[in-house]
């Protein structure tokens, strides 16, 4: 399946509708406990000094927290336009906007050389995983980690009963946007024939969080 005009619109207005509520409750609340799981992963496996490319940054608190664990920059895109605004507005408040970008853009259709890519909580908005894992290797010389729904094993009835339900109320609502649960084994296929080996698979409530690496010298990005 691949993305249309009207599903990114539908995403850009879902998560504009979301962008001050998220940002407000990550600085009440901090970090969701995949979220956390994803950044040990990345600290484990070398996050000090590299270049992170955050797709579907939301408002960048991601990025910005990779930056505080000693990532030396970090460029983040999404498709809402209030995401990336507050999350602009969020680097500049916490003094690091001078190793912080962030921008407005379909992440399936643009390349950024980057150490480390990262997708929290991505896929499963976006119809196309095919073009949007491309464009996430393509982007990495070394890590790509991400964070998908818990869609294996006795959670599997309930990620799909939910997610039903979730894209029945949109319907109802006449929205774009849509859930999606790709297979696991599909991603995994495509990230081995493309150079990754999966180091680390952990798990929370709803979530599984990946971490893959390049096989063998990394490759070097394309910007």
């Amino acid at each position: 399946m691949t993305s249309d005009p009207a599903h990114t619109k539908g995403i850009a207005e879902t998560f504009d509708d979301l962008a001050h509520d998220r940002c407000c409750k990550y600085k009440s609340k901090g970090l969701t406990a995949s979220t956390e799981v994803l950044l040990g992963l990345l600290t484990e496996n070398g996050l000090v000094g590299k270049r992170v490319l955050d797709i579907g940054c939301g408002t960048g608190f991601f990025a910005l927290e990779a930056l505080r664990h000693g990532a030396s920059s970090c460029i983040g895109v999404d498709l809402s336009s209030a995401a990336i605004h507050e999350a602009n507005e969020f680097a500049k408040e916490s003094g690091l906007q001078d190793r912080a970008r962030f921008e407005v853009a379909d992440a399936a259709s643009i390349q950024h050389a980057a150490d480390i890519v990262v997708m929290d909580k991505v896929l499963c908005c976006y119809p196309d995983a095919d073009a949007l894992l491309k464009t996430a290797f393509a982007s990495s010389s070394d890590l790509l980690g991400f964070v998908v729904p818990r869609d294996e094993g006795l959670m599997k009835p309930v990620m799909r009963i939910g997610t039903g339900l979730i894209n029945l109320v949109e319907r109802m609502r006449k929205t774009g946007f849509r859930l999606y649960l790709h297979p696991l084994r599909f991603l995994d296929k495509l990230l081995v024939d493309n150079g990754l080996q999966q180091s680390n698979k952990a798990k929370s409530r709803f979530w599984l969080v990946f971490l893959y690496k390049r096989a063998g010298p990394s490759a070097t990005a394309r910007e």
